[in-house]
């Protein structure tokens, strides 16, 4: 298997491929952005720019003997130093993502997206507004022992 065809990588892939179509931010895989643009990344979270949508997965539940599996998603988000632009942020992704399906991203089945909870982290260092966002993906994740 190659890097970047696992299910978690086509999945968070797509995803960000999803966020960056809807003009929420944008996505490059060489992780290399602009000062002025709000950087999709997977996992990282780099000192600028300062505008960052940083996705995550984290384990919730599997299908217990069927494909169908429940992937977390943290998704922290920081912003300028006026508050309300991480919230408009988190409420641009809301919109798109809350009750959406079915998707697919990077090729895997998404019957439904939601947001579980959402949680203001503060301000870092350099006084930005973070806030994380915890999202549920009901997905298909087939594999040899879970075929359908």
């Amino acid at each position: 298997m190659a890097t970047g065809d696992g299910f978690t990588s086509r999945l968070f892939t797509g995803l960000a491929e999803h966020l960056a179509a809807a003009g929420i931010g944008t996505w490059r895989a060489s992780g290399i952005y602009q000062a002025g643009e709000t950087a999709i990344v997977i996992r990282a979270v780099p000192p600028s720019p300062d505008r960052l949508i940083t996705l995550a997965a984290y384990v919730v539940g599997g299908g217990h003997g069927n494909a169908s599996t429940t992937q977390g998603v943290q998704i922290r988000l920081r912003a300028g130093k006026d508050p309300r632009d991480v919230d408009d942020l988190a409420d641009a992704i809301f919109d798109l993502l809350d009750s959406a399906g079915p998707l697919t991203f990077g090729g895997v089945g998404v019957s439904q997206a939601y947001r579980q909870s959402y949680s203001s982290l503060g301000q870092d260092s350099n006084s930005r507004w973070e806030r994380s966002e915890n999202y549920y993906l009901d997905a298909e994740r087939p594999t040899v022992h879970r075929p359908y």
